[in-house]
């Protein structure tokens, strides 16, 4: 994602370090003191990736955590402390573009960039760190789901109170809102998507059996 001198976009090293720069777009814009510009790059087709980069005032640490936390939610990998990749599609890029304008409204300067092109060493990298990420989150999801599957199995129905019922059906539907964010962040569609979605199912049925007609029979008949 450097620009050479003949303004074709190359990959940029991410074991150095080195914040990108110059980066090629077709459709990039740049955030700088509240006015947005093109950016002057060749014109290329069918971009890949989109690149946030900015800078926020060093005295701006809300604007820093804000920033961080919105790019968290989108799957974000960081390249420098000032610059992100994503795959490219429209929403991520409009969203970025949201973002840029928050950072400008804190005074600083972003710049959106749609890239076509990144050495393969680089592309695998970031994939393989997206993978990972959204890997831990689905394992994070399904252990959650299995504890509270297993809770629910063992639970009295009839001996539940009211708070405890609350409790779980908000735990369940906790589970339902983070599994749904990462989809949304798990721009690859990982293998652990699947399984994840089925642990988190078997919670459901665990939650709607405990409500169910028979077992608050079959519990009165035992006692």
């Amino acid at each position: 994602m450097y620009v050479s001198g003949n303004g074709s976009p190359t990959a940029p090293d991410l074991r150095s370090g080195a914040a990108p720069q110059g980066l090629a777009s077709s459709r990039g814009r740049g955030h700088h003191g509240g006015r947005a510009r093109t950016g002057g790059g060749c014109r290329v087709s069918s971009p890949k990736w989109l690149v946030l980069t900015w800078r926020l005032p060093a005295a701006s640490s809300t604007g820093r955590v804000a920033t961080w936390r919105s790019l968290r939610r989108l799957g974000a990998v960081t390249l420098t402390p000032g610059a992100v990749i994503l795959p490219y599609s429209e929403q991520l890029l409009e969203q970025l573009e949201w973002i840029a304008e928050d950072i400008v409204q804190r005074e600083g300067d972003a710049y959106v960039l749609p890239v076509t092109e990144l050495a393969e060493a680089d592309e695998d990298e970031i994939r393989r760190r997206m993978s990972n990420e959204s890997h831990e989150e689905y394992l994070q999801l399904r252990e959650a789901a299995a504890v509270l599957a297993r809770r629910l199995a063992k639970a009295d129905a009839q001996a539940l109170e009211p708070l405890e019922r609350s409790q779980l059906g908000r735990e369940l539907a906790g589970l339902r809102r983070r599994f749904a964010s990462t989809v949304e962040r798990d721009h690859f569609e990982s293998s652990d998507r699947s399984p994840t979605r089925r642990a988190i199912d078997l919670a459901d049925s665990a939650s709607r059996s405990l409500h169910s007609p028979a077992r608050l029979q079959h519990k009165s008949r035992q006692d």
